[in-house]
């Protein structure tokens, strides 16, 4: 191509038409100029292509993260549902019956979940990741990446989990004392010893242990809601991600 441009501006030279050899010349410029822009535009949009794509595996492993958060959430739920109903039992025993002898087995049954607890925390390798590697501002959703950046820097394990292993622990230990007798040590260790009879445990008008059951239940309230709020936060999340993939 480049020779043949050579040869008709020699022709043109020799044959004495200088202005048409001007002509050529400029439009012969202006072609290589426009050829260079389009190289530039291709170049721009294969960069924008490669960019836009890594944003999206990025996002696709954030949407993964988030749907495993909703999973853990539901568990965190499960098991709260069913720590409350063991919470519940205990009341009810005790409204029933002042006889230990009925109550403690109950009880030591309720409590392989009362003395538990469960907390949840996001799953952020992906977005770490994506920080790590200085590739947050692959987000051009500013919307999406500020809700992302205020997701992932919340502190999950804040005062209201926090209280529910607090409030666990708290029960448990003071509880603990109170319950054992000569017959559970018996039936779990096969050993005699000087512990009070089962008869003398009175727990079942024990104030402390009343509070301690009604505040443990109440965290557990305090937890859920956190986690229906935040159930919500994803949610969103998940629907600016799929727009953002759709785009």
């Amino acid at each position: 191509m480049i020779k043949l441009f050579k040869n008709i501006r020699r022709k043109l030279l020799a044959e004495n038409r200088f202005n048409k050899y001007l002509l050529y010349a400029i439009g012969e410029i202006i072609l290589v100029m426009i050829g260079i822009l389009l190289a530039l535009q291709v170049n721009n949009w294969n960069t924008t292509r490669l960019l836009k794509s890594k944003e999206q595996v990025y996002l696709k492993q954030i949407r993964i993260s988030l749907i495993g958060d909703l999973e853990r959430i539901k568990e965190v739920k499960e098991f709260n549902a069913l720590k409350a109903s063991k919470i519940d039992s205990t009341f009810m025993m005790f409204e029933k019956t002042s006889n230990p002898e009925k109550y403690v087995p109950t009880i030591v049954n309720h409590m392989y979940v009362m003395n538990e607890f469960d907390v949840f925390e996001p799953n952020t390798i992906a977005f770490e990741n994506m920080i790590t590697s200085e590739n947050i501002d692959l987000i051009t959703n500013m919307e999406l990446r500020n809700n992302l950046s205020q997701y992932y820097q919340r502190n999950f394990v804040n005062s209201t989990q926090e209280r529910v292993k607090e409030k666990t622990r708290q029960f448990v230990d003071d509880i603990s004392p109170k319950i054992g007798n000569r017959q559970l040590l018996k039936q779990f260790r096969l050993r005699d010893s000087h512990l009070p009879n089962i008869s003398e445990v009175n727990i079942h008008s024990d104030k402390q242990v009343y509070s301690n059951l009604i505040i443990m239940d109440l965290s557990i309230d305090g937890q859920n809601k956190l986690l229906d709020t935040t159930a919500e936060e994803i949610r969103r999340l998940l629907d600016l991600i799929d727009n953002n993939l759709k785009s």
